[in-house]
């Protein structure tokens, strides 16, 4: 980092209120053909960074290095990248916010580049048809054509000084074990090469890079020395409370028709003290995650708009809408007392 570069902290200031309405276009996709194309909406949630994780992105940004971040499903980890991005390019952050989700079939070069081998073959293979019958040349070949950068490789090309591209790498656990140390060459110095074009891909300037895991398998020793590691806990009962709020009033203002604030605050409190029992359980498959909180919020807020709630239902005994938030046999059982 260059100090006398214009530089923005990370203060988690531009999501404090829902986004305003961001409309943008899908990207190209080979094969695709253009009346396909079509251009999407998007309102961004809030999102409400403690004090030590926007120290922990300081850190990363200071020492150029990627953020690892750990925590509980549905604590925050995924959405963290995008936020920066918003708050540091607003409404045309997608112009440089990339995301990789991994998979366990996942490679490490597909992030960087991928390269149609068997296109080239056939277009080879015209020219020297041509070439043999004496026509002239419908194409010349161009070896350039056949490489498509991945999220990666566009996170090294539009990162520019003062202006970091953001990339999120999502739940890199899920790959072969290998597959972290495939990138220590890339996340390290920021470059790769790709073979097929004889070309050296290097940033201007290196992008902020979050990456998330579950924890499903240990990461490689060497893979972690090259982050900057953040745990992020699970929300409390006060932030769960804004989070709910903050989505409550996305729907109300699409539906024009508000929740009343003491049955957004029952079904809070009854998540909350749901979570904190199943995860006291050592016996518990999965606790629920703010996504299931969401949803759960969600299924009260139209089943009030359609006026087939009954108010009573989130202080009854019986867990209101459990196929929501439960999604294992043995917890069902158990938190339904069907056992």
């Amino acid at each position: 980092m260059n100090p006398t570069d214009p530089y923005q902290r990370y203060e988690g200031k531009a999501l404090k209120e829902p986004s305003p309405l961001i409309k943008y276009e899908s990207k190209d996709y080979q094969g695709q053909a253009p009346e396909q194309k079509t251009t999407l909406e998007e309102r961004i949630a809030p999102y409400y960074p403690s004090d030590a994780l926007k120290n922990a992105v300081e850190y990363a940004r200071i020492l150029r290095r990627p953020l690892l971040l750990r925590g509980e499903p549905g604590c925050g980890k995924t959405r963290l990248a995008q936020a920066v991005a918003y708050e540091l390019y607003g409404k045309d952050y997608r112009e440089r916010y990339f995301e990789w989700h991994i998979k366990s079939t996942t490679k490490a070069r597909e992030g960087l580049y991928t390269y149609d081998h068997l296109a080239r073959l056939r277009d080879v293979e015209l020219l020297r048809r041509q070439s043999a019958k004496g026509d002239a040349p419908v194409l010349k070949e161009n070896v350039f054509q056949y490489r498509n950068f991945g999220a990666l490789g566009k996170a090294f090309i539009t990162s520019e000084p003062s202006k970091p591209a953001v990339l999120l790498i999502d739940e890199i656990d899920k790959a072969d074990i290998d597959f972290p140390n495939d990138l220590l060459l890339e996340l390290d110095q920021k470059r790769f090469y790709i073979e097929e074009t004889n070309e050296e891909i290097i940033a201007k300037e290196p992008p902020l890079i979050f990456i998330t895991s579950n924890d499903e398998k240990e990461l490689p020793n060497a893979f972690l020395r090259r982050c900057v590691f953040h745990y992020i806990d699970f929300p409390d009962d006060k932030q769960l409370l804004r989070i709910a709020k903050s989505n409550l009033d996305i729907w109300e203002e699409k539906f024009e028709k508000a929740l009343p604030v003491d049955m957004m605050e029952a079904i809070v409190t009854r998540f909350y003290q749901l979570y904190q029992k199943m995860k006291e359980n050592p016996n518990t498959d999965k606790r629920p995650s703010t996504s299931e909180m969401i949803d759960w919020l969600k299924v009260v807020y139209f089943q009030y708009f359609k006026g087939t709630l009954d108010a009573t239902a989130l202080g009854a005994k019986d867990l209101p809408f459990p196929e929501v938030v439960l999604k294992s046999v043995d917890d069902y059982k158990v938190q339904m007392n069907k056992e």
